[in-house]
């Protein structure tokens, strides 16, 4: 039995050796995604075709002599794609040198999208929404300070698009510095893993639904990549390590009540507005019991399979088995087996235990 082969490979590899074909080949097989990127760092025209042509001519050069290092574990286009973007990079900043206006035009086509993106992964959420837009001003502005000083220094060693990636960077991590408090992460949050600890700060700081739709496109990118799965186990970890009934707020700063409004509740007739001590008494007393079934649970979790703990994360937070079926991609059915078999599997591991028949008949 023969080993797969992989037409992209030994297409590069023919053109490495010389063999004209190949290099024809690989030329039309990569055109259109060169012209589409020079597109973006072009105004159009006979700019963008002298500038495809510039970068064509650099990837043929010494028979394809830069995409040398492709090993094959991504597909060909996405290494052309990185390379083209390092030649078009260092275009960039060299028209930066030669015409600051129309060389910043192109500078923002080209890198916009990774700027916004950047904005995005340390700026989650709705709330956030209008910080995004005054960061993206405030990393133009940084970038554009002292005649582009920043962008300048480039040395022409290194990748010219890693660079101003790195550069671009820093300045999102400036500017959400100056609007959001350092916050540390409470203690037993940091002997977790990096992921779980990026969940919890998705979570309790950014305030994001605890949903893997939601949560996978801020985590940062892993090898292997992140699951559903993975992301349901670590919600999962992370509550298990917090304290019951923790919460934080996202910036940290505890809630202020306004006088008067309190006021005009009281005036209205609201007794409830003002908890008497047997009132508090009474809390008290119902948040032990909850804090003592949350104990015997958190206990139970381990014992529970990863798909069982993926549901029961889901169940409590009050999905019905038709949404919880849509997120996970299981059937309906499945689901609807997997929750009598968790309700079994709890039942027989803490139903009989004397702090869940306690939270049990108190409500």
């Amino acid at each position: 039995m023969t080993a797969r082969t992989d037409p992209e490979r030994e297409m590069l590899e023919a053109a490495l050796r010389g063999d004209a074909g190949a290099a024809e080949s690989l030329t039309r097989a990569i055109a259109d995604l060169v012209w589409t990127a020079c597109l973006r760092a072009t105004r159009g025209g006979a700019e963008t075709e002298a500038t495809f042509c510039d970068v064509m001519t650099a990837l043929r050069a010494n028979d394809f002599v830069r995409l040398k290092g492709f090993d094959g574990r991504a597909r060909l286009h996405v290494y052309v794609a990185l390379v083209a973007r390092d030649l078009l990079s260092e275009r960039v900043v060299k028209n930066l040198a030669l015409d600051g206006d129309n060389g910043w035009r192109c500078f923002e086509a080209f890198f916009a999208d990774d700027i916004r993106r950047m904005i995005l992964r340390n700026l989650p959420g709705t709330d956030h929404a209008q910080d995004r837009e005054d960061a993206y001003q405030a990393v133009c502005e940084a970038l554009l300070k002292n005649d582009m000083q920043r962008l300048r220094a480039y040395s022409g060693r290194g990748s010219p698009s890693g660079f101003i990636l790195q550069v671009i960077e820093n300045l999102v991590i400036d500017f959400v510095r100056t609007i959001v408090p350092r916050r540390r992460l409470p203690a037993p949050v940091q002997r977790l893993s990096a992921l779980d600890q990026s969940i919890f700060r998705l979570l309790y700081w950014e305030r994001l639904a605890p949903d893997h739709r939601v949560l996978l496109p801020h985590l940062p990118r892993a090898e292997p990549p992140t699951t559903a799965a993975d992301v349901g186990e670590a919600i999962i970890r992370v509550r298990a390590a917090l304290p019951p009934g923790y919460s934080a707020d996202a910036y940290g700063i505890e809630k202020m009540v306004d006088i008067s409004a309190a006021d005009e509740n009281l005036l209205a007739g609201g007794s409830e507005a003002v908890p008497t001590p047997e009132d508090r008494l009474l809390e008290g007393q119902e948040a032990t019991l909850v804090e003592q079934a949350v104990t015997v649970l958190r206990e139970a979790m381990p014992r529970l399979s990863a798909t069982e703990r993926l549901y029961l994360q889901y169940a409590l937070h009050g999905h019905p088995a038709r949404e919880i079926a849509r997120i996970t991609g299981l059937p309906v059915e499945t689901v609807h087996k997997l929750a009598q078999r968790v309700k079994n599997t709890l039942r027989g591991e803490i139903g009989e235990t004397d702090a869940v028949k306690k939270w049990r008949l108190s409500v």
